[in-house]
């Protein structure tokens, strides 16, 4: 090898260093980008939520990281646009941005307060009683990307959450969502079987995108073991229960759209070997994914609070109904949209609906509560509607409570007000 070879290769592999160096600290200067956004941007409650459980916006790219940056700082409140007539040419974007004069004034008198005996949270099963998610050890199955064998979970910072349940200490590891712990019996032996968000990690500079799934953890005296994986890896899996044996989520697409209809759900079986979806979730959405119309949504009971049409309309896959138009988000949104209002394990449909003349009185958009029917119809039930000068911006629901955010017209900080359900509607 001559001088000049030497010298040559020397320099590949300066410049290879000091790209790896680039990396990392391109890397580090991301985080430290999206640790200032945290700070100086307030998003809604919903969305600090979704970002603790998952950490799942931190990229390796400025362009996206500057995007991320974005989405938090204003975040898509997943519904539809009523219009009288044909759409706008340029339509506003739903969720806290239209001007907050309602089209048609609502008509309704203020309804009153009844009394509300708070709602216990479910207690947890026997069988499940005294585990430690965030020091648990579980044992898992082979699947690609994660952890194999007994993980032993410690509460420690990881991925810019000071507080993540993760495990082991070498890579890969996983995160658990340990807050939110669903139970139902899948397997059918009277045992109930617990469901978790988790999501797998390959190395410090992997990014967790499309990663995350719902773990399902099976206790056989003291020792608790993965039974397996379910639902759409990658999704944002806003909330999961499990009713007539099955393994129920509310989920949206990230970064593959499998058809996205507001309102759906999906459904998954264990057949002994492995979680397989079922075609019919019980919950399918209220605008169809291609052809046909959708089912017939009900207007008439809110529109004297919302200045909404006294009328049923159905929504093609375009978003087109007798003369109405409905505009779906450019991106699903990370909120809940089925809720068990009454503690009873009947889901309604909570969406973002704005009613208005045309493009230049959009309305204000408020939060409807749509009751499904027996015959796959809704029924909008009540709506929510924000105080003067503010826009709705997102929600979070539990336990037949709805916290709602709401943004200033002007700019300012997110403000939040909580509703309780009182068996008919919600009521401050």
């Amino acid at each position: 090898m001559t001088d000049f070879d030497t010298e040559d290769t020397e320099d590949t592999e300066d410049a290879a260093n000091v790209e790896n160096v680039e990396n990392v600290e391109l890397s580090a200067a991301l985080s430290r980008l999206r640790t200032d956004v945290r700070r100086t941007v307030a998003p809604p409650a919903a969305a600090r939520l979704r970002d603790r459980g998952e950490r799942r916006l931190r990229t390796r790219r400025t362009a996206t990281a500057l995007l991320a940056a974005a989405v938090v700082a204003a975040t898509l409140v997943g519904g539809g646009i009523l219009w009288n007539g044909a759409a706008p040419t340029h339509p506003p974007v739903p969720g806290g941005s239209l001007t907050p004069t309602p089209s048609i004034a609502p008509t309704a008198a203020p309804r009153p307060s009844k009394p509300v005996q708070a709602r216990q949270t479910p207690p947890v099963p026997a069988n499940w009683a005294g585990v430690q998610w965030r020091t648990a050890t579980i044992t898992f199955p082979t699947h690609q990307g994660c952890p194999s064998g007994p993980v032993t979970f410690r509460t420690a910072p990881f991925k810019g959450d000071d507080a993540a349940t993760v495990g082991p200490t070498t890579w890969p590891r996983v995160t658990l969502r340990a807050d939110r712990i669903s139970y139902g019996d899948v397997t059918g032996d009277g045992q109930a079987e617990a469901f978790v968000y988790a999501a797998c990690w390959q190395s410090e500079e992997d990014s967790g995108d499309g990663q995350g799934e719902l773990l399902a953890v099976r206790r056989d005296g003291t020792t608790l073991r993965a039974l397996g994986w379910a639902g759409p890896r990658g999704g944002l899996f806003s909330d999961h229960w499990v009713a007539g044996g099955l393994l129920v989520t509310d989920v949206k697409p990230v970064y593959v759209n499998w058809g996205y209809r507001l309102g759906e759900a999906h459904a998954y079986r264990w057949n002994g070997q492995a979680f397989t979806e079922v075609a019919d979730s019980g919950q399918p959405g209220m605008v169809p994914a291609a052809g046909g119309t959708g089912p017939a949504v009900d207007l008439t009971r809110v529109a004297g609070l919302t200045g909404c049409p006294a009328a049923t309309v159905r929504f093609d896959a375009d978003g087109r109904a007798a003369g109405w138009d409905v505009l779906q988000p450019a991106a699903p949104d990370h909120l809940r949209h089925l809720v068990d209002l009454d503690g009873d394990g009947r889901r309604r449909l909570l969406a973002a609906i704005t009613c208005g003349r045309d493009g230049t009185h959009p309305g204000r958009t408020f939060a409807a509560v749509l009751d499904p029917q027996t015959d796959g119809s809704f029924i909008a039930v009540d709506a929510v509607l924000p105080p003067a000068g503010m826009s709705l911006s997102g929600w979070t629901s539990e336990a037949g409570t709805l916290t709602l955010q709401f943004a200033p017209a002007g700019g300012g900080a997110v403000q939040e007000l909580r509703y309780t359900w009182n068996g008919e509607y919600f009521q401050p």
